[in-house]
């Protein structure tokens, strides 16, 4: 999701069409030198924020080395990118969080199973915010093979990416129990994959798919307030702007 910059980029660059019309037209020259100096200020930004991740949501060459003259080039371009279609290939995000919900008592003995839900952050080029929600079907309980159990579970997830708005993604997968049963361990959601449902500001028309996974420590006297931490990857992600 690093390369989500080009999309704000043509926020950022854009002028009010009241203000234009009031204004005088700027010289030629002159457009081009402001926007060069934008870009390089807002690539060099980048570039200090996360060198690693940089490298990969700019670069085109074997080591990523060329991504500053490929950020200021695309940065640039951004005026020129409305009505076009952007699809991104293996956007790596990371997420820390806590447990706010560690769903309701005796819940695992309901079809309804248990909904457990956290919030943190996203670590990344871009950073931000999630919420996540996910419902736990563990009467259909199978064994983990350490005297605990799996069961299937799904859910949704919404990122908050600060300039481009925010993205939906409906969510699936196996979550299993650490070790041997228990009323507060850690669990782990094995084979996740989601797909995106929408979104708000730039992300509103964006769809994609991928993989997710995450780690669910025990909180200190139950699931509520346990840290998670988790991963998730876009093996495409498409944006109209």
């Amino acid at each position: 999701m690093t390369k989500l910059i080009l999309c704000a980029l043509a926020l950022t660059l854009a002028i009010p069409a009241a203000a234009a019309a009031k204004a005088p037209k700027p010289h030629p020259r002159h457009t081009a030198a402001v926007m060069a100096k934008n870009s390089a200020t807002t690539c060099k930004a980048l570039r200090a924020q996360d060198p690693v991740a940089f490298r990969k949501a700019f670069g085109v060459n074997h080591n990523g080395r060329n991504a500053y003259g490929k950020c200021v080039a695309a940065h640039a371009r951004a005026t020129h990118l409305h009505g076009v279609t952007l699809t991104f290939h293996n956007v790596t995000i990371s997420s820390a969080g806590t447990v706010t919900n560690g769903g309701a008592s005796g819940c695992q003995f309901t079809a309804a199973g248990c909904t457990v839900t956290s919030a943190g952050t996203l670590n990344g080029i871009l950073g931000g915010t999630y919420t996540s929600s996910w419902t736990i079907l563990w009467q259909q309980a199978t064994s983990n093979g350490q005297g605990g159990f799996c069961a299937p579970a799904s859910g949704t997830a919404t990122l908050s990416i600060p300039a481009l708005g925010t993205l939906t993604k409906s969510e699936q997968g196996t979550v299993c129990e650490v070790g041997a049963t228990g009323a507060n361990v850690e669990h782990v959601l094995q084979n996740g994959t989601f797909s995106t449902t929408g979104g708000t500001g730039l992300l509103s028309h964006a769809s994609g798919s991928g993989t997710v996974s995450f780690d669910q420590k025990p909180g200190a006297t139950d699931a509520t307030g346990g840290a998670v931490t988790g991963a998730e990857t876009f093996s495409t992600l498409t944006i109209t702007l």
